[in-house]
């Protein structure tokens, strides 16, 4: 399609006005004017005027629309039937043009034909509507509203209750099954994973965390900015919920309650679900005399929050439970939402009185003499949220008497003989149907070996420790860096030592389990460690040396930058002066640091070693300037950014002829500009370090 015809396809929802507006103008006129006009021939003349342009606007319409359906992202189906609506209106007014003055005869004649039109007009208007706004546009507001069913935060799932409702409300209306702009659908998971015309929508290893994030972060008139200029923008909460998903790993599955409490994904949650402690309930606080009347030695009852009216009861020792303690609770049972009788002697007939306990959200019958026989009692605890049946004997036939709970959203059902496949008699979609994990046919996998060793540069010999959880297990090992196997490798004893540079891998072993994947980890050796470092020119506030102690510390960093192992320089040059108390021999420095090219960590572009006796007269003991990145190959599909490489760990190794030392300056220059290709190109790099080995 050349760019003119597609202005003049896009113009189509504009001109489309006009065929209605004429019609219906035509229509009036000739019913209610046409006779009133004198001299006749100029009345009927307006009146032909009028049903010409509607004809010929409709015939417009329908060309400029044809013109605007060759654009990408439209459902073939959907755009068929609106099709098929625009060229019958068109012809449909043609020919009323053409059959005039015979339908203009009489005023039945004109309504037989402004009915038929407009009824096709109301159709086509319909189905363009419906792929323009989504389906069922123009009856909506006719439609029970569908409310989103309430969940719990420790029910909530990250992708499916805080993810997708951000992509249904701000995406989904232009990347749906009808209506896929840039040859994205957003409907599945699967759909998601494969991406657009354009390539796949995330990639966490990417600065800007990739396609999706970098659209919605640009300028609100950019063109390529998303959600489109005009429609309903990304909140800035929104926005978060995105990008720290995706950075977390984009799990579909994780719960909310399964996140790190700190992380940023977690605080948002909370302040968007709530518990059943934090809800709000409009029943008033019961009597707190009664409460304390029903406390005793075996049952327990209590307020669920501070300032809260609603109450939790608990029931212990099984030998002196009796039917009655349930029913003692019925002064209370407006205020009661959690209740816990697991491991009571509890039997079907007293899911009566659990049934008259209506405002409960939590119950737990984990482990009681329940069969399902009378299960269908608890179909009154309409607020019912959490329901424990663990260990019971109930089947699957009797959780049909749970159907009508709709606002439950997770039951407990381990160890009950009832199948996933089963559970599906509840019909409540949003249920989530907890069944236990079953291992009798499967072999398990050990967890790596856990190092306890905190330091991994070493002035001398040091006791090797590591652990496994698991009683029983054998952990073999290596420290010249070949993989370890279970027959020849080292046992680990806690007699076992660690010296010099060394290349530690073990593995976990036990009979009936698979082996462990290996815990690798490097030891260096050090002979010399300064007494003093004073930073002469500060670190970047955010990653700044507390102690000044990280540059000697023996603590090697991980791939966490933020972890408070590593020191980062970016404004400045790191200038560190090392202080010796006692004159060192020192012929080597090897300097550890951590690139990552995708968050802006390079090389250092310079290395410089100055020492002496005395710290305003040192000398040049050595310099390097360390390798740089190159440029990535360039993508297989066009349009697609950069594959930019993994952070990885690098250590520079500065030789020099040995000398005899009091002082030692450190000098690492930071990038000043990023090269061309790379995302932040022109921008100041970083230097991360987190470790100097001397010897």
């Amino acid at each position: 399609m050349p760019a003119w015809l597609q202005v003049a396809g896009r113009m189509h929802p504009m001109i489309l006005h006009f065929p209605i507006a004429l019609s219906i103008l035509y229509v009036l006129y000739v019913l209610f004017l046409q006779n009133k006009l004198s001299p006749p021939a100029d009345a009927i003349q307006i009146g032909e005027w009028l049903l010409l342009l509607s004809a010929f606007t409709a015939a417009t319409t329908a060309i400029l629309g044809l013109f605007l359906s060759r654009e990408e992202g439209y459902d073939a189906e959907a755009l068929m039937w609106h099709k098929w609506g625009g060229v019958s209106v068109s012809l449909l007014l043609l020919l009323w043009y053409g059959f005039r003055n015979r339908l203009s005869a009489t005023k039945a004649g004109t309504l037989i034909a402004a009915i038929i039109s407009f009824a096709v007009i109301i159709f086509t208007g319909h189905q363009g509507a419906g792929i323009t706004h989504g389906q069922n546009f123009l009856l909506t507001p006719l439609l029970p509203e569908k409310k989103q069913q309430q969940v719990l935060l420790e029910d909530a799932e990250v992708f499916k209750d805080m993810v997708r409702p951000i992509l249904e409300t701000k995406c989904m209306g232009c990347h749906n099954s009808r209506k896929a702009k840039g040859e994205l659908v957003m409907a599945t998971r699967e759909l998601l994973l494969k991406g657009g015309k354009t390539g796949k929508l995330w990639d966490s290893t990417e600065a800007d965390f990739g396609l999706l994030m970098r659209r919605i972060h640009l300028p609100l008139e950019a063109r390529k900015h998303m959600p489109p200029q005009g429609k309903p923008q990304l909140t800035e909460e929104e926005i978060s919920i995105l990008g720290q998903w995706i950075k977390s790993g984009s799990d579909f599955k994780v719960k909310v309650v399964d996140l790190d409490p700190n992380s940023e994904l977690r605080k948002i949650a909370g302040t968007i679900f709530t518990t059943i402690e934090t809800d709000e309930y409009d029943f008033a606080a019961a009597d707190e005399s009664k409460v304390k009347s029903l406390n005793n030695d075996y049952r327990v009852v209590f307020q669920i929050a501070k300032n809260s009216p609603a109450l939790s009861a608990e029931f212990f020792s099984a030998v002196q439970f009796r039917p009655e303690g349930l029913k003692d609770l019925m002064v209370i049972k407006q205020q009661l939402v959690s209740l816990n009788l697991a491991k009571m002697p509890i039997t079907d007939e007293d899911l009566k009185t659990i049934g008259e306990f209506t405002n409960l959200r939590r119950l737990n019958l984990s482990f009681t003499n329940i069969t399902g026989a009378t299960l269908n009692e608890l179909k009154g605890l309409k607020e019912l949220k959490q329901l424990s049946l663990s260990g019971t004997k109930i089947n699957a036939a009797s959780l049909k008497g749970l159907s009508s709970l709709e606002h439950a959203s997770s039951f407990f059902i381990w160890n009950t003989g009832i199948k996933k496949e089963d559970a599906g008699v509840l019909k409540n979609k949003n249920l989530v149907i907890e069944t236990g994990f079953r291992t009798d046919t499967m072999i398990l996998k050990l967890t790596p070996p856990i190092l306890e060793n905190i330091e991994q540069v070493l002035l001398q010999s040091q006791p090797l420790k590591l652990k496994h959880y698991i009683n029983g297990v054998t952990i073999r090992y290596t420290l010249d860096g070949t993989d370890p196997d279970s027959l020849r490798s080292a046992i680990y004893t806690n007699e076992a030592v660690v010296s010099g540079n060394a290349h530690l891998k073990a593995i976990a072993y036990k009979p009936g389990w698979y082996s462990s994947d290996t815990t690798k980890i490097d030891f260096y050796s050090a002979k010399y460690r300064p007494d003093t470092v004073i930073q002469l020119l500060q670190p970047d506030n955010k990653y700044k040396d507390e102690k000044n102690k990280t540059l000697i510390d023996g603590v090697k960093g991980d791939m966490n930058i933020g972890s408070g192992k590593w020191i980062g320089f970016r404004d400045n040059s790191m200038n560190a002066l090392m202080i010796f108390n006692q004159p060192s021999l020192v012929s080597d420095v090897v300097v550890s640091s951590l690139v990552d090219i995708g968050g802006y960590l390079m090389p250092p572009q310079s290395l410089e070693l100055w020492g002496g006796n005395d710290s305003a007269h040192l000398g040049l003991l050595t310099r390097i300037t360390p390798a740089q990145p190159v440029k990535p190959p360039k993508p297989l599909k066009k349009g697609d950014p950069l594959k930019i490489p993994p952070a990885y760990l690098k250590q520079y190794d500065l030789k020099f002829k040995p000398t005899t030392i009091h002082y030692l300056k450190l000098i690492a220059n930071p990038v000043l500009k990023l090269p061309k290709w790379h995302p932040g190109k022109g921008q100041k790099g970083w230097f991360f370090t987190d470790e100097v080995i001397l010897n």
